[in-house]
C-alpha cells in the first residue's frame, strides 16, 4: 500500500493488529483509547510494534519514544498519519 494513500483508519487498523498480537488479545477486543501499558506492553513489545508499523507503513527510523509520547492506538495512529504526511508531530495534548 502506498503510504500517501493510507488513511488514518488504515494506520489505526495496522497498529491495532500489531498491538493486539503483542498483547495476546484479539484485535476486535483491543480498546484503542487504552494505554499500551494496560495491555502489558513493555519496551521490547513496543520495539516489535514499531518494526511492524514501519514495515506496513513504509516508514523507517521512527523515533524510539513515539509509542510512549502517544500511548494509545488512537493517539499513535494520528501521530503516524501526520508523520507520513510530513506534518509536525507534537506530543499528545488534551485536544484543545
Amino acid at each position: 500500500m502506498n503510504t500517501k494513500t493510507m488513511t488514518l483508519d488504515d494506520i489505526k487498523q495496522v497498529l491495532t493488529k500489531a498491538v493486539a498480537a503483542e498483547a495476546g488479545v484479539p484485535a476486535g477486543e483491543l480498546a484503542t483509547d487504552q494505554p499500551f501499558t494496560s495491555y502489558g506492553l513493555d519496551s521490547m513489545a513496543a520495539l516489535s510494534v514499531g518494526m511492524e508499523v514501519e514495515d506496513a507503513c513504509g516508514l523507517s527510523d521512527l523515533p524510539v519514544d513515539l509509542l510512549w509520547d502517544h500511548p494509545t492506538v488512537d493517539a499513535l495512529s494520528e501521530a503516524l498519519w501526520k508523520l507520513m504526511n510530513a506534518e509536525s508531530v507534537p506530543a499528545a495534548t488534551d485536544g484543545r
